[in-house]
């Protein structure tokens, strides 16, 4: 119930937001800051989550139906957990299914950089709100 309230909530401060102000301008990026950014982390997304979290990190990667627990989506997950949080898991895994990650920090947090470059701008606004209450109830 908690989880749901602090949902409605972060729902409702990203419409005051939203109405309450002008949008930000995104942040123009060359094509080769682009790549440069994503590229690593894509590579290595691929390598390591993608056979279970699925291509966009759904949940649905080819290995996801043959596991005794579904993958996360991870695109979801940003919403309850800080970027920090969310490399500590990778890092350390989460038992029983998922191992710990076998890359280094800096390449985990690559990897969760290219995730988050997934999700739509439409919700970032979102999951940066949820991500905000969460780290206020801890």
């Amino acid at each position: 119930m908690k989880g749901l309230v602090r949902r409605i909530l972060a729902l409702s401060l990203v419409g005051v937001a939203a109405c309450s102000s002008e949008p930000e301008p995104a942040p123009v990026k060359s094509a080769a800051a682009v790549v440069a950014t994503v590229g690593p982390g894509k590579a290595l997304y691929d390598a390591n989550c993608a056979g279970c979290h699925g291509v966009e990190g759904r949940g649905d990667g080819p290995m996801a139906a043959s596991l005794p627990t579904p993958p996360a989506n991870i695109r979801e997950h940003f919403g309850d957990h800080s970027f920090e949080e969310m490399a500590r898991r990778v890092t350390e895994g989460i038992p029983p299914t998922m191992p710990p990650a076998p890359i280094p920090p800096e390449e985990v947090r690559q990897v969760l950089s290219y995730v988050w470059s997934l999700i739509p701008e439409s919700e970032r606004a979102r999951l940066r709100a949820l991500q905000e209450l969460a780290a206020e109830e801890h």
